[in-house]
């Protein structure tokens, strides 16, 4: 018998033992996310309709003052109207975003409608005149003070870039907490300003192929593309925020603030005045909201009501930046100290 043919024989290979704590700690991420997904989404979007939407009602005093009474009696909380003589009064509030649309009692039955402010808003209002037009007895005109492209009839596609802007904006943040989890916050804001000026441009340029830009002038789409790209950068900002302040468990955080509540709240999807009391509230100070409501009011409205929204855009960022600044500086303190 030779060496060769001496074998040693060879330890069984054996799996080591599931650690199923750890299994426990990793399946509630799934399980956070399909509670979250209900809660959120469908509680905001289960039953779109009319929850105070604002109409004004043009006429003489005489007509709209019954008809007002009217249709409060059979619609309960619908609807909050306003009645005026002046239809340019009426049309200035549909401009300034003030109001989804107006009936104008005249000869006829108009329908002032504004279909950038959403497919749902346009059904209300033009079903609404023709409720009054049945009354009277005349027939409906209606006049779009801010028409939407063919290749935008659902109005839905800054949505769409909205939601693009949120992830390149959080996901480059998430990506550096896993790849470079001790880069200095300098360089992560350097990288994320990057990905705040890129992330847009690519969305926007693609996006365009469908949506032809959405009929949008240059000066238009300069604006869209600044308040985007502040956007980004602030959903990073407020991404860093919350890993800095929460570790790995930062994920449930960013998507809770980034997509769980910032999507249904936006008004994207479907308009504010669509959505239940809760979300509307929210709407009025949420970050997904004071990005959505100037963009469209800038592609749609001439940029008529983006201020404000815009002031609510900018004290998130400053607010991530202002916390972030002194948590780090806490932290450098304590480093030092030790």
């Amino acid at each position: 018998m030779t060496d060769t043919d001496v074998r040693v024989p060879s330890e069984e290979v054996v799996d080591p033992p599931t650690n199923w704590k750890m299994v426990g700690s990793g399946l509630a991420f799934p399980l956070f996310f399909v509670i979250m997904f209900c809660l959120c989404y469908v509680s905001a979007f289960h039953s779109p309709m009319p929850n105070q939407a604002p109409i004004v009602v043009v006429g003489p005093a005489s007509v709209t003052a019954s008809l007002i009474e009217g249709i409060e009696a059979t619609s309960g909380d619908k609807f909050d109207l306003v009645a005026t003589e002046n239809s340019a009064d009426a049309i200035s509030r549909i401009d300034n975003r003030d109001a989804i649309g107006a009936v104008e009692i005249g000869d006829t039955v108009t329908a002032h409608i504004a279909t950038g402010a959403g497919a749902s808003t346009v059904s209300v209002v033009s079903s609404l005149a023709h409720s009054v037009a049945e009354q009277t007895g005349q027939q409906v005109t209606v006049i779009d003070s801010a028409p939407v492209t063919a290749r935008d009839s659902s109005t839905v596609g800054l949505f769409y870039f909205l939601i693009v802007c949120t992830l390149g904006g959080y996901l480059t943040i998430t990506v550096l907490s896993q790849v470079a989890p001790r880069m200095r916050l300098r360089e992560q804001y350097s990288i994320l300003a990057g990905a705040a000026i890129l992330t847009p441009l690519i969305a926007f340029g693609i996006t365009s192929i469908f949506m032809h830009a959405f009929g949008a002038s240059v000066g238009q789409i300069l604006q869209l593309l600044g308040i985007s790209m502040l956007y980004t950068f602030t959903v990073g900002a407020v991404s860093i925020l919350l890993n800095r302040l929460l570790g790995q468990a930062a994920i449930f955080a960013v998507l809770t603030v980034l997509v769980f509540i910032n999507f249904p709240s936006s008004g994207g999807a479907i308009p504010v005045s669509f959505l239940p009391g809760f979300w509307q509230h929210i709407h009025s100070f949420w970050l997904g909201s004071a990005a959505m409501e100037p963009i469209r009011s800038v592609i749609y409205f001439g940029g008529n009501g983006a201020g404000p929204h815009l002031l609510v855009l900018g004290i998130w960022l400053v607010a991530a930046l202002g916390l972030t600044g002194l948590l780090a500086s806490r932290q450098s303190k304590k480093t030092a100290a030790q």
